[in-house]
This record gives C-alpha cells, structure tokens and sequence, in this order.
C-alpha cells in the first residue's frame, strides 16, 4: 500500500534513504475531514522525463543551501520542491573512492574536521555555517565530483493533503529519474521505481554513475586480449610476507580475474569492464559485491614493446606501481 510521507522526508524518498516499510507510520486523518483534505490528483503517469524538465544547477534553487545527509559517508547536497514541477536533489558524489571517504566522520583528515567550531547560536546558524562551508569546499574542488539530480515529477505524486501536515500520496507506480552534469547539459542515466529502490547514499549513486559510465563500451582491441598472471607480495606481517597471484583472462567483450593467495590481499574476483584510453585498458569491477564497486578504474593494463604491466595490485603498499605481466 503507499504510504502517505512528509515533505520533509523528500530526500529520502528519492535518493531512498526511504525504506518506507521500515519508518513509522504517519498519523492518519480524522475519517470525518479525510474528504476535504485530498486536493490536486495528478493522473498523468504516460510523462517520460528523459530530458531533464528544468536545469537542477539554476541558483533560484539553492536558497535552502547545502545539507549533509545522514550517511556514512555523506556528501554535499540541497533540495527543491514545487507542486508544479514535484522535487529534486542534486548530489555531488566524490569522483574516487578517497573523495568520498573525505566525507566520513571517521577519517581523521574529512573535511568533518572544519566544522568543529561551528557556534551554538541556533540550528538555523548552524546550517547557514555548514552551507558556507561546503560551498567554499565545493567551489576549490568541484573538479573532483559528479553531480547528480534524482528527480520525483508532480505526476509521481497521487495527492496533496491541505490539513497543514505538509503531507502527500505517491503513486503506486512513481518513477525517480536520474541524471548526471556532463559537458554543461543533464544527461540521462536512468529511472527507476521508486518504492523498489534498496540502496542508499554513495552505493546507489556509485552504482547509477558505473551504470552510465560501462553502458557504451566498446569491443576490447585485440592486442589486450589473452591469459595473463601477475604476483607481487604484500606487506610483512608477524615477520611473514604475504603473497598473491592474480590471473586474468581477458576476451572481446569480457574480462575475468581469479587469484591464489598466501596470507594475500583481499581481491575482488569474478566479472570486470574494460574501457580503453590510448595505450592504457582500464578495469571496473562488474559484479554486486559492494566492497568492490568503484568509480575509477579498480587496475590498469599498458603494452610496451611486447611487454605488458598492471597497476593497482599488492594493497596500498604497491597500488601505484607499474608490475609486469606474463602471458599465460
């Protein structure tokens, strides 16, 4: 059954903080004023919001400023609503694994480390600090996000309640619409139903921004395909050195890792996506473990002469060093 929800909750309902089977319920109406306080039904569900109805980016939207949502880790975000148009929220997702994590509490080095002086004159001065704040963040760093508006359209919603609870009822079949900022233009990613979304925070949208990103990939080049192994040892630990062999097996349209590994690094075996820039193939994790879905490019494969070399393996001791493979 749909559940009628908050204003306030308009966040969570469409980037699904909203797990709406679990929150409490919402006072009912009085039977005897139900009738008078259902206004203004939408029935046009045959809308198809591909093309981004308003530029989400527009200052007349930013005037509640910049919340941070309650996730581990959070991210810079503000919301809109309007009855004529419905709500949105544009989120910027850090573009690495590292700027995301610089915005969990429990990093010593997280931005979190610029609010501790905030006074304590009020919440309405709180926020209007901590807007300040991520703005002047956002504005040094801006190259290093995506941002991305989920969009819950006007023809989502069944009815508005005018008892003054701020109440509305979606639609059985509301759909959230997805979009991410390339290239100065909203550019689709997706839309999904929005009662059966179940991920939340930086591992939806990570999801939606790998979604977008591996859709259009092409064949792999020839000259990258075939059987490859690569070792590297780890870190020295109870004086042992742990080791770990990664074989990978890479086709036209397929990439698989295995690995063995002897007191090794974690590895996220299975399915990867390659994408290829000039000499260099990139490798993004393919699979539903979300320990390994990533943003940038979880290894890297270049060819020199007849030679090939792997970065990214060996754990955050060798991450960053080129390492020879053999063909297998």
């Amino acid at each position: 059954m749909v559940k009628k929800v908050l204003f306030l909750f308009l966040v969570s309902i469409i980037t699904i903080s909203c797990k709406k089977e679990k929150q409490e319920p919402i006072k009912e109406i009085p039977k005897e004023t139900q009738k008078v306080a259902k206004v203004e039904t939408y029935d046009d569900t045959n809308k198809d919001f591909t093309i981004a109805p308003v530029d989400f980016l527009d200052e007349k939207y930013k005037t509640k400023g910049f919340v941070l949502p309650d996730h581990a880790p959070s991210f810079p975000t503000y919301t809109y609503f309007d009855k004529s148009l419905g709500g949105f929220v544009v989120n910027y997702i850090g573009k690495s694994a590292f700027i995301q994590y610089k915005w969990s509490a429990d990093y010593s080095g997280s931005y979190f480390s610029q609010f501790k002086d905030l006074g304590v004159e009020g919440e309405n001065n709180k926020a209007k600090q901590v807007n300040e704040i991520v703005t002047k963040i956002l504005k040094r760093e801006l190259k290093d996000y995506y941002i991305v508006a989920d969009f819950l359209p006007k023809e989502a919603i069944r009815e508005y309640m005018n008892d003054g609870s701020g109440e509305f009822e979606l639609k059985e079949n509301a759909q959230t619409y997805f979009y991410v900022y390339e290239n100065n233009k909203w550019v689709f990613i997706k839309k999904l139903p929005t009662m059966k979304i179940k991920k939340e925070g930086v591992d939806l949208y990570n999801d939606l921004l790998l979604f977008h990103k591996l859709k259009n990939i092409k064949p792999i080049a020839e000259k990258f395909q075939g059987k490859f192994r690569a070792e590297v040892d780890g870190e020295v630990t109870m004086n042992e050195i742990g080791h770990t062999t990664y074989y990978f097996t890479i086709t036209e349209n397929q990439i698989d890792l295995k690995s063995e590994a002897i007191r090794g690094d974690f590895v996220c075996e299975g399915n990867y996506k390659g994408i290829q820039e000039d000499n260099i193939l990139e490798l993004y994790y393919d699979r539903n473990d979300q320990r390994c879905i990533k943003l940038e490019a979880t290894y890297s494969i270049k060819k020199e002469g007849d030679d090939f070399f792997i970065k990214g393996i060996g754990g955050e001791v060798r991450a960053n060093d080129w390492i020879k493979m053999y063909i297998e």
